[in-house]
This record gives C-alpha cells, sequence and structure tokens, in this order.
C-alpha cells in the first residue's frame, strides 16, 4: 500500500497571535505546524449552521425592513407626537416577535 502523493498547497495568512497560538498547539501535541494543520482540517468536526442561508437572507431583509420602519416611525412620532403612530409601532411589534419565534426554534 503506498501513500498517495500529496500536490496541492495553500497558504495562509495569519498575524503574529495567530502564529504563535497554531505553533504553541503544535508544540503541546508534539507535531510539526504543518502536521498539526493537517489534524485540525481532517479531524475536526464541521460545525453545522443553525439556519439555511436561504433562511439568512430571509431573516436579513425583513430584520432591513423593519429597521426602516421603525426609522420612519421614529420621524414620524417626533413631528405628529407619539399617539398618531401607536398603531405603526404595534404592528411593527408584532413582526418582530415573529421572526423572534422563527429565530429561537
Amino acid at each position: 500500500m503506498t501513500a498517495q502523493k500529496k500536490r496541492t498547497q495553500i497558504n495562509v495568512r495569519l498575524d503574529e497571535l495567530e502564529l504563535e497560538k497554531v505553533k504553541y498547539s503544535a508544540d503541546v501535541l508534539g507535531l510539526s505546524v504543518g502536521q498539526y494543520v493537517k489534524q485540525v482540517v481532517t479531524k475536526s468536526p464541521l460545525i453545522e449552521p443553525k439556519f439555511s442561508p436561504d433562511f439568512q437572507k430571509t431573516a436579513i431583509r425583513q430584520l432591513v425592513g423593519i429597521a426602516n420602519n421603525l426609522n420612519q416611525l421614529t420621524r414620524l412620532a417626533h413631528i405628529n407626537g407619539t399617539t398618531s403612530t401607536q398603531q405603526a409601532i404595534d404592528q411593527l411589534r408584532k413582526e418582530v416577535d415573529l421572526l423572534w419565534q422563527q429565530l429561537a426554534k
């Protein structure tokens, strides 16, 4: 059984602190930096995102819309007083609550 020849190389830029952390971790495990990085890459479990990319885009769009509505309501409240904007604020609160429930699942 022959080992497969390694043909691909990657380069990573690190700041001084990151490099020291990698070197220290490799040293603690008795590995070279290259061996340590290979182990981290090949044996670390992947972390699944909590939300799908589509849901993230939808949630961000909703949050941007809510933020715009809130800015408009703030302007109205300063111009007309707070009582005339209460119904719109209540609707906005319901939208925020609904989005919050979706994010909490």
